[in-house]
């Protein structure tokens, strides 16, 4: 009776959006590194690119996936708050005048 139920995040869209957000960075982190080790011989510029961007986006989605709750949590309570302020701001401006 006293346990607690836990949600499992099944979708994974905390996951798909943590990588949708830092793969800019993965790619122009995987391009710079793929660039200079085909240019200085140290290895195909595919292999650069991939072990470069590849540990970015999947500690990303990782990261998503273990803090999807807590996540979804601060953007709820994130938009309760600003439209409380919202409510809060126009009664003001009613009172006042």
């Amino acid at each position: 009776m006293g346990e607690e139920q836990k949600v499992e995040n099944t979708s994974g869209f905390w996951a798909d959006v943590s990588a949708v957000v830092v793969s800019p960075v993965a790619i122009a982190a995987g391009f710079a590194k793929g660039a200079y080790d085909a240019s200085t011989d140290n290895g195909a510029f595919i292999e650069g690119f991939t072990a470069t961007a590849d540990p970015i986006i999947k500690g990303a989605k990782k990261f998503g996936a273990e803090h999807g709750s807590t996540i979804t949590k601060g953007v709820v309570t994130g938009a309760a708050g600003a439209f409380g302020a919202r409510i809060v701001s126009e009664g003001f401006k009613h009172i006042i005048k």
